[in-house]
């Protein structure tokens, strides 16, 4: 009779938790091609992206945050360190090119200043041998007799030996003078080089040192901060947490074997099960497999009940609430 009564209390279980689920589908789902959900949120953590100190925290658990407010200002000494050492080789490097400038100059200008005291001596020796000239026809005429033309001859070619010999010297310091310009314009342009690489490095570096600073990437709440000021944080340590005000997805729950044929990519329609009105298009992106429905969905706590689970992408911004139940037709 003992054994009778089990089994008949077994059976009496079996009918009963077969009731409670045609219950439950008839109550969810009416004979319609609707089924219920859930709504969730994925908490967002974030991290630092290198070592460094807390400076200053502007937000605690439970504040609501906007998209763009600062959360966490984060200092690191290496990296400023870095940044001085960058700016002060660039301070250098641009010394250097007006430094070279500047000696460029000076080397011009005494080369140019050799030219003309030589050009001076050149046209000096012209004028010494052309008043000999001068002076011998002067002499000739004063006496009525011709000068000799070797003489003349000898000292004509000697005005042209200067003014050539003067001319090749000429031609040497102009030489000098390029070759000094082409030389700086190397020292110059590689100069210029290392500039331009540490400033790249430098703008990296200094994008690097705002990303240092968090914040909010999206409306929300703080789930939790969990670093203090002043505190040493190494790369890659989560630094606060924040949770979307709206849900990012829905999770559906076929219960049975209803509604099996739906498709990847399928659109529908999103609704508060206490507030119809609200409401959003969603797309159906991924199935899951056949699970115990979350709590929120259970009717009867004495009883377990499976669905197979939906995975339903909405937008970022909704009307819905984290959390609530859903339905989606």
């Amino acid at each position: 009779e003992v054994i009778m009564s089990r089994i008949n209390s077994f059976y009496v279980f079996i009918f009963l938790a077969f009731v409670t689920l045609m219950t439950v589908n008839s109550f969810y789902f009416k004979g319609s091609s609707s089924f219920l959900g859930v709504t969730y949120a994925k908490a967002y953590k974030i991290n630092a992206e290198k070592s460094g100190i807390i400076e200053a925290l502007y937000v605690v658990p439970g504040q609501e945050v906007q998209k763009g407010d600062k959360l966490i200002e984060v200092e690191s000494p290496q990296l400023n360190l870095d940044i001085q050492k960058l700016r002060k080789e660039i301070e250098l490097f641009e010394s250097e090119k007006k430094e070279k400038k500047a000696l460029l100059n000076s080397k011009i200008k005494l080369l140019e200043s050799e030219k003309s005291i030589l050009k001076g001596e050149i046209e000096n020796d012209i004028r010494l041998i052309q008043n000999e000239i001068d002076l011998n026809n002067k002499l000739a005429q004063t006496i009525s007799k011709d000068i000799p033309t070797d003489s003349l001859t000898a000292l004509k070619l000697q005005i042209k030996s200067i003014r050539e010999k003067g001319n090749l010297e000429l031609q040497g310091l102009d030489i000098r003078i390029l070759d000094l310009k082409q030389e700086d314009e190397f020292d110059q342009s590689q100069i210029q080089s290392k500039i331009e690489l540490a400033n790249e490095e430098l703008e990296w570096k200094l994008r690097e040192e705002t990303r240092l600073n968090k914040f909010a990437t999206f409306s929300g709440v703080i789930e939790n901060v969990y670093v203090k000021e002043g505190e040493e944080v190494e790369a890659f340590t989560s630094l606060v947490s924040i949770n979307p005000k709206h849900p990012t997805s829905v999770v559906g729950y076929l219960v049975g074997k209803k509604e099996r044929d739906r498709e990847l990519g399928e659109i529908v329609t999103v609704k508060s099960l206490e507030q119809p009105n609200l409401q959003i298009q969603g797309k159906i992106i991924g199935f899951g497999a056949v699970v115990k429905l979350p709590q929120i969905m259970e009717k009867d706590n004495s009883l377990t009940t499976f669905g197979l689970e939906i995975f339903i992408e909405i937008p970022e911004e909704n009307p819905l609430v984290v959390g609530e139940q859903i339905i989606v037709k």
